[in-house]
């Protein structure tokens, strides 16, 4: 029905999902709902929280044709500029950390959409994730996305201190979380900024100081 719907309502995708895919979703009624979001994602309207609530899901089914068509969803709103990914990101790592949905399932989808060429989105949408999934207690799935977050950050140059991941790799041992913590820090450029020189002294203070050696001052 959500097709329909989705014609119904071409300018209302959030209305249809609303309506039906959600509907279902939460009761278990019926399964094969994410062969819809590719038609949600291509029809108009704004993209909000219930398309990207069905996405999270959708991402970690356990059927890979379901995951496939999340990914195709992704993939289309990237290419539209459309994916709201800290929404996204956000109900990830509520999910995940409820444990409501596959980890390594959802991993993997992001995997796919990234190395389909989405790095930037799916980096977007870790940027949001990891810090939910980092603080105490540091969820078990961690590890495996932070070795994506690696990839991606990589791939799309992404710089920036995340202090929840900079903390994490401040931590002792040799777990996953941590040595790929310790990658994903210093892929964000974390070593090349505490290397680099400090800042010379403004002119106008560098007087003074000479001022100050001149007339015996120290």
């Amino acid at each position: 029905m959500a097709p329909f719907w989705l014609a119904q309502l071409p300018h209302h995708r959030d209305v249809a999902l609303a309506r039906e895919y959600l509907r279902h979703r939460v009761s278990g009624a019926q399964r094969g709902w994410a062969h819809a979001l590719p038609f949600a994602a291509e029809s108009g309207g704004p993209a909000g929280l219930a398309l990207h609530l069905a996405l999270a899901h959708s991402l970690s089914y356990d059927r890979q044709g379901e995951r496939d068509a999340a990914v195709d969803t992704l993939l289309v709103l990237a290419a539209r500029g459309q994916p709201k990914t800290g929404l996204l990101g956000r109900q990830l790592g509520e999910m995940l950390r409820a444990e409501r949905i596959e980890a390594n399932r959802m991993t993997a989808s992001l995997r796919t959409a990234a190395e389909t060429g989405a790095y930037a989105t799916v980096w977007s949408v870790l940027e949001t994730v990891l810090p939910h999934l980092l603080r105490d207690p540091v969820v078990r799935s961690t590890g495996a996305l932070l070795a994506l977050g690696v990839d991606c950050a990589s791939h799309c140059a992404a710089k920036g201190a995340i202090p929840e991941v900079t903390t994490a790799a401040a931590r002792t041992g040799s777990s996953q979380p941590v040595k790929n913590a310790r990658l994903l820090r210093d892929a964000l450029g974390w070593a090349a900024a505490r290397a680099l020189p400090s800042p010379p002294l403004p002119s106008a203070r560098r007087g003074e100081e000479v001022s100050l050696v001149r007339s015996g001052v120290t």
